[in-house]
């Protein structure tokens, strides 16, 4: 547990880790707002009976409308979600920045290997994500009206796998430079 505190200490302290936190955090609660309510904001967009500065209005508070499409439960998992990804993908960066070199000169991968190793430490919901999509296409999206509370159980889930993706990734970011 004391490498968690030392790594996350890490990555706060650092102005471009902290600055990768904050630009993931906001681009993956843009994706999701976007998800969630981008066809209905591009749909007022394209509405010609108003003005276009009426229309980008309508359009950014339609895009931006958490109340009506977002449950309490919802928002947690996405703001967690959100902030747990922007933290892992900011212990990967640091990651990277701190034994990149190392790994690079010790000839043990090269650079192809690297950003497949890089990839490989990222985030753990990221296949979850392709698995659902792969999932959906088969028809099994509709067995999660089955579940009790219709498929948010997945959401905590990913949410503890994102967490166990952050502990391990701590681990390596704290790590010695030798075997």
């Amino acid at each position: 547990m004391k490498f968690l505190v030392s790594s996350l200490s890490l990555i706060f302290t650092r102005k471009d880790s902290r600055t990768v936190i904050i630009l993931s955090t906001v681009i993956f609660l843009l994706l999701l707002l976007i998800l969630k309510n981008g066809l209905a904001s591009n749909e007022v967009l394209n509405f010609k009976a108003l003005p276009i500065s009426k229309r980008l209005l309508l359009s950014l508070s339609t895009l931006f409308d958490i109340e009506n499409n977002f449950t309490s439960s919802t928002l947690i998992l996405a703001t967690l979600g959100s902030l747990l990804g922007g933290i892992n993908i900011s212990l990967a960066y640091t990651y990277i920045k701190l034994r990149g070199e190392v790994i690079l000169k010790s000839g043990l991968y090269s650079g192809i290997g690297l950003f497949f190793a890089f990839l490989g430490i990222g985030c753990a919901a990221c296949g979850t994500a392709l698995l659902s999509v792969m999932l959906s296409f088969f028809g099994f999206s509709t067995m999660l009206n089955i579940l009790p509370y219709q498929g948010e159980e997945i959401g905590y889930i990913g949410l503890i796998f994102l967490c166990f993706a952050t502990y391990s990734l701590a681990q390596k970011v704290t790590a010695p430079n030798v075997c």
